[in-house]
């Protein structure tokens, strides 16, 4: 589970969850409708009729716990969780990686570089992949 209350986590989770995107002026763009966005004065519990920014600034812990609770009924894809999907019955080792599979091995990284192999393999299984 990805914690929130981390800036970085917090930015980067209410991206994934507005579907915001650089266009190229350098602008940003939300592509998730206010009245579907969690955020929004029509869904974040106050009577307040505000900006879903003004709304983060004045209720930072309420923002923080919207964009938490998003997140942990959303949980992005990782390798592993895609590998799961396809192939559930596949051998795990006791730190939860599938046994005698690298994600280099499967093509799923672009070089071997990337890898270092016997190290940190959790970590490489859990990377997030881009939707």
């Amino acid at each position: 589970m990805i914690d929130c209350s981390r800036t970085e986590n917090y930015f980067a989770e209410k991206r994934r969850m507005t579907k915001k995107h650089k266009l190229n002026v350098g602008a940003y763009i939300c592509e998730l409708n206010c009245t579907d966005c969690p955020l929004s004065s029509l869904n974040n519990d106050t009577s307040d009729k505000m900006s879903c920014s003004d709304f983060e600034s004045i209720y930072p812990e309420k923002a923080i716990a919207i964009i938490q609770k998003w997140s942990d009924e959303h949980p992005q894809k990782t390798y592993l969780t895609e590998l799961l999907e396809k192939y559930p019955n596949v051998l795990l080792n006791d730190d939860d990686t599938p046994e005698g599979m690298c994600p280099h091995q499967l093509g799923l990284k672009d070089s071997i570089a990337d890898c270092k192999i016997g190290y940190d393999c959790v970590a490489c299984w859990n990377q997030p992949i881009e939707e």
